[in-house]
């Protein structure tokens, strides 16, 4: 057949569009393949971005390429056929342009360059598909696009744009082939693609990188926040920073208040160079410092006793800035005030019937509501109080303020009356409500598709359980009916586990992409739901329950995550009011970890408790303040306070980043999370805990901006970057848990 050639010239403005063609978020990735660029491709020593093909293996000689498919209500397989040409077989069209896509990363598009894309594409059907290079995130929209008409014969496509917008280091260029105004009377067909080359025709005026002017890293990383008067204070000094001696500036008189020696540099393997400490930790006199050390400044920090007053609170608030089902406010809210999102009824799975599951907290940055994380992040803020009730008080500005009752209880409680709606009249637990896919970059609000049900699954349930038997404990003191409520439904569930003896419900069933929070044993869950019934009630018969699971395998170790919950349960069965039988072994098995954190974060610069940097690495950290603090409660040594504390610091400025995580405090924090709201007003819901490094790199952005970098430094600022700069209600728990020990203790 003879190929037609079409083409076209973009100038001007970009084309702009709301379609939010990818969202994929922390829980539903799409795996990534590396290969080897091109060897057109310049060399190091040849600067030039012109003159080479950005898509690799773009006429597909070989079967190894990197495209990807994403699928919103459509359905269909994507292969190389036997011409060599990437062939799309739709299998559904759907009722939306993006409802088929696949999708090519890795490549950049720079500022004021001009480019050239080519293509060879038909069809054994007429029909139109959309051609897009856009942003990887936000509101998706594009740099370049169109829409194409295709058919039986082979057309050879040639567009040329000009990027007119701020370099962007990892675009995506896509195929939407879902339903166009003029596509009807088919449904399955096959579309093939070939001879793909997209390069830089012309480089003039060419800008790399980011050129906004907000403030960069400094070679001397310390606590942004600051540091209570008696606190260790430490700084990290590299690079041009490592010098001999360093000093503490008074910022309002600028004068020198102490002076002192900083350590040898040594190497630290998660941050790849080399790095020196500075203690200034007998600087205690109230005030706004910062540290200067070869002509090279730290960002500002305070010392006092309030120090961490309005950050505590902010990472507290966070839990009521997420509340579903309810209007918040302008005078609680703010900027971020908006009515009442996800009231509507929820379709339980596989069936016509609807049930009422509004209320809790939205997850992360998507709306979905989770059974599992939000157990742990219920388990942290309850745990918190337990320990360091002092630290709480009635006055968080949210809408039960004043009440009498401690505002993390009242929080605590909107979540836990959420929990009570996702569970069925057999004890089972569902495991999640979202829609079929994540939203685009909208308010809560304007998420408006069917809400759906997942089915119960024994991982959800057991969590359920737990954290009800804990909730029967906290709020006796408050409410001895709620308290009885609680502990029923904890009983109802571990009937429900008694009856289902292996693990179910824990994947996502078909036509549904949001977070699957995917977990194929739930022996930790388990456990966790008999220690806290037994730590409720004493009844011998969880001891006997929890005696069994041990006996057969378990483990109390050191897992406080949402998957892994075994610490939880260690902790709980020797904190309970009696002595289990199993008492000894659980207590080696929950001490077991202790050592490893101390002597980590003893030997890393930042007093950085990780050897590996995964996916919400800041979760970890924090949450190895939390199991340092909750093992000296059961031991009785205070050996693991400074660790704790450390860990704090860490979170707060104190890391290779150079970012204060917290968003909203210290003067470099997250400005582009990947948070709906936060992208929705174009700014950043204070107090909210990014997920930080992480070394696998599992979003395109991080592919194309953080290869071969350092595992500690494996961050970047972008609501593109889901898998570094996400923020979960799990994620900030832990943080809340550290403040509030900081607080109590001083």
């Amino acid at each position: 057949m003879k190929k037609r050639i079409v083409s076209a010239i973009l100038a001007g403005s970009m084309l702009l569009s709301l379609a939010a063609c990818n969202t994929n978020n922390s829980e539903q990735t799409e795996s990534q393949t590396e290969t080897e660029t091109e060897a057109t491709e310049p060399s190091e020593t040849e600067p030039s971005i012109m003159g080479f093909n950005m898509i690799n293996n773009g006429d597909f000689s070989s079967k190894d390429h990197e495209w990807h498919t994403y699928f919103e209500g459509g359905d269909g397989l994507m292969t190389i056929n036997d011409k060599g040409e990437l062939q799309f077989d739709c299998k559904m069209v759907g009722i939306k342009e993006w409802s088929n896509q696949f999708y090519y990363d890795g490549f950049a598009l720079y500022k004021n360059c001009k480019y050239e894309i080519q293509f060879d594409c038909y069809s054994n059907v007429e029909r139109d598909l959309g051609y897009r290079i856009q942003v990887n995130g936000g509101d998706y929209h594009a740099y370049s696009e169109e829409t194409i008409h295709v058919g039986p014969e082979v057309q050879h496509f040639d567009i040329v744009f000009t990027m007119e917008e701020p370099t962007d280091p990892a675009p995506r260029l896509c195929f939407n082939m879902g339903k166009f105004a003029n596509n009807s009377g088919f449904k399955e067909h096959t579309v093939c693609f070939d001879n793909f080359d997209l390069r830089c025709i012309d480089d003039t005026g060419y800008v790399e990188g980011d050129t906004s002017d907000g403030p960069v890293a400094s070679l001397i990383n310390l606590n942004q926040v600051g540091y209570l008067p008696n606190a260790t204070k430490v700084a990290v000094l590299n690079g041009d920073a490592i010098t001999a001696k360093a000093s503490v500036v008074d910022c309002a008189s600028g004068n020198s208040v102490f002076e002192g020696d900083v350590t040898t540099a040594t190497m630290n393997k998660s941050t790849g160079r080399n790095e020196a400490r500075f203690d200034f930790s007998s600087v205690t006199a109230p005030g706004t410092y910062k540290v200067v050390a070869n002509g090279q400044e730290s960002f500002e920090f305070k010392i006092g006793a309030d120090v961490y007053d309005e950050a505590f609170k902010a990472t507290l608030r966070m839990f009521y800035l997420q509340r579903c089902g309810m209007e918040l406010t302008a005078d609680l809210a703010g900027d971020y005030a908006h009515p009442a999102c996800h009231t509507e009824k929820a379709t339980i799975f596989g069936t016509s019937e609807k049930i009422d599951v509004s209320g809790g907290w939205h997850d992360a940055g998507d709306y979905g509501r989770y059974v599992v994380s939000g157990a742990k992040a219920a388990a942290d803020l309850m745990l918190a109080y337990k320990l360091y009730p002092e630290a709480f008080d009635d006055n968080l500005n949210i809408p039960e303020s004043g009440n009498g009752v401690p505002d993390v209880l009242d929080e605590v409680r909107y979540e836990l009356d959420w929990l009570f709606k996702m569970q069925n009249s057999e004890g089972g637990v569902y495991h999640k409500v979202t829609c079929a896919n994540f939203p685009g970059f909208v308010m809560p609000e304007e998420e408006t598709e069917e809400l759906i049900v997942t089915p119960v699954s024994t991982t959800a349930t057991a969590d359920f359980a737990a954290v009800m038997a804990m909730a029967s404990t906290i709020y006796a003191e408050f409410d001895m009916p709620y308290s009885q409520r609680c502990l029923d439904a904890a009983t109802r569930a571990t009937n429900y586990l008694e009856k289902h003896k292996s693990v179910e419900g824990t994947k996502n069933p078909d036509g549904i992409v949001t977070g699957e929070y995917p977990d194929d044993k739930d022996t930790d869950e388990r456990l966790w739901a008999y220690a806290e019934l037994y730590k409720a009630t004493s009844e011998s018969v969880y001891d006997e329950e929890f005696t069994k699971l041990m006996q057969a395998g378990g483990s109390c170790a050191t897992d406080f995550g949402w998957q892994g919950v075994s610490a939880y349960a260690g902790y709980a069965y020797l904190s309970a009011p009696v002595k289990g039988k199993f008492y000894d072994a659980v207590l080696a098995s929950f001490m077991s970890g202790i050592a490893d954190v101390e002597a980590t974060a003893s030997t890393d610069s930042y007093y950085s408790s990780l050897k590996e940097y995964p996916w919400g690495s800041n979760m970890t950290i924090a949450n190895n303040g939390m199991y340092v603090l909750l093992y000296d409660k059961i031991s009785g040594d205070k050996n693991s306070d400074e660790v704790a504390r450390q860990q704090l610091n860490y979170i707060l400025g104190t890391n290779g980043t150079g970012y204060c995580f917290l968003t909203g405090f210290g003067t470099l924090s997250p400005a582009s999370p990947h948070h709906r709201p936060s992208q929705a007003k174009k700014s950043a819901v204070p107090g909210m805990v990014a997920g930080g490094p992480n070394q696998n790199l599992e979003d395109p952005y991080a592919q194309n901006v953080l290869k071969d970098t350092a595992p500690a430094l494996c961050y970047a600022d972008s609501d593109q970057a889901y898998s570094l700069n996400e923020v979960t209600i799990y994620w900030n728990s832990p943080v809340v848990f550290l403040f509030a020990y900081v607080k109590s203790k001083g």
